[in-house]
């Protein structure tokens, strides 16, 4: 089921914490939870308590979505809706559904890293085909800019640049400013050798060292999971000389 957003979150139920309102496609179109949308990129959208308690005016902790079981960190701001509940922040994030049932849930953590509210689990069915690849990168700090890079096996390559460098493939997102998620997907994988890539573009005033991870699924099965820690140094712009080569594979 699909319905237009006309107000925010006006019915949420912040009794424990962490909420997911619903999903947000490109088009402005919201999937509520049990819904189906045909739709993969998706907006993630909801509202958290903060555990710094309700005069704080610093969020005291971080804020994930868990989707399919991988968590992305996101950002939250200060919620200044009618409805707003004293010490209610709220958070947005981008996320590439894949095909079937997807599982979402929001989490809070305190200043210490622990884990000090969950939501209810939203479920959507995505009436999408399958991926032959999806890649997806993304990253522990908040407002610089780290890109990803596919390369095929005739040597095309998909980027911030040329988001559908790749024939048949597509970079569904590039963020500029912090946590990713960055993925590619590709719907029938021309067969040969493909090679990933990340590289940090920008710190954008980011001063410590930058936990990156990819994720790469075949035909939608577990993913392989690589991490990476680039420091401020690394970060240069186009030029790659400091990227990481995540990995090959191949398909058959």
């Amino acid at each position: 089921m699909m319905v237009f957003l006309l107000a925010s979150c006006s019915t949420l139920n912040t009794g424990n914490g962490a909420t997911v309102s619903g999903i947000t496609d490109r088009n402005g179109l919201v999937t509520l939870s049990g819904g189906s949308t045909d739709q993969r990129v998706q907006a993630i959208s909801g509202r958290v308590m903060n555990p710094a308690g309700t005069d704080a005016t610093e969020f005291g902790g971080s804020v994930f979505i868990v989707h399919n079981g991988d968590r992305q960190q996101v950002t939250p701001v200060a919620c200044y809706e009618s409805d707003c509940k004293p010490g209610e922040w709220s958070y947005s994030g981008d996320t590439v559904l894949t095909s079937g049932t997807n599982t979402i849930q929001a989490v809070v953590e305190d200043a210490d890293g622990n884990q000090v509210y969950s939501s209810p689990t939203f479920t959507v069915n995505a009436d999408i085909p399958p991926r032959d690849i999806t890649v997806t990168l993304t990253w522990d700090t908040d407002g610089n800019d780290v890109d990803l890079h596919v390369y095929d096996p005739q040597g095309n390559e998909a980027w911030y640049s040329d988001l559908e460098g790749i024939p048949g493939g597509s970079l569904d997102l590039d963020d500029t400013d912090g946590y990713g998620p960055e993925t590619f997907t590709m719907e029938q994988a021309t067969a040969g050798t493909y090679t990933v890539k990340v590289r940090y573009f920008s710190t954008h005033g980011v001063a410590g060292n930058v936990p990156v991870t990819v994720r790469v699924s075949l035909n939608e099965g577990t993913p392989s999971v690589y991490t990476h820690t680039f420091t401020p140094e690394q970060a240069n712009s186009d030029d790659p000389s400091n990227d990481w080569t995540v990995t090959t594979f191949t398909v058959q």
